[in-house]
């Protein structure tokens, strides 16, 4: 038997580099949930600062002029309140319901010490307001603004 020859053999012929073009539906996968998360992320971030800026107007509006009357002051809370919740949700609101809604996020400590308001507020929100409500309402909304709004009873309804 005749061996082969060595010189008929060819070269072996390695393969090139393997490309990363197209890349495989894995990771096509993972690259759209990372944009998609980092653009959701983006987007919290940007509602999360515009929400606290109108917070940060409403507490130095408040620090100007501590002698507001009653109607200007549940202006400023209600845009306030306008930021972080739904229209529907903050336009139902007056009087009692109104202060109800100002004392949710509260300890039960604070809401003690506004407990009152609630027995008032009919009187003094459509009637003649007496000084004591009008000092405590705005202690309220300045205990309400220092709060973190976004993390009240419906906030995540937004």
């Amino acid at each position: 038997m005749q061996q082969p020859s060595l010189n008929n053999l060819n070269d072996i012929v390695e393969p090139g580099a393997a490309s990363w073009w197209p890349p495989s539906w894995p990771t096509i996968a993972i690259a759209i949930a990372l944009l998609v998360g980092t653009a959701s992320f983006i987007f919290w971030l940007i509602r999360r600062r515009q929400q606290s800026h109108i917070r940060k107007i409403a507490i130095r509006q408040l620090q100007q002029d501590r002698n507001i009357s009653i109607e200007e002051l549940t202006v400023i809370l209600k845009r306030t309140a306008l930021a972080y919740y739904p229209r529907e949700f903050v336009a139902e609101k007056h009087s009692r319901q109104w202060i109800s809604f100002l004392l949710t996020p509260l300890s039960e400590k604070e809401k003690a010490t506004y407990e009152s308001l609630l027995n008032e507020a009919n009187k003094n929100f459509y009637g003649i307001a007496d000084n004591n409500f009008n000092q405590q309402y705005y202690e309220l909304a300045h205990l309400w603004l220092s709060k973190d709004l976004s993390k009240q009873p419906g906030a995540e309804d937004v």
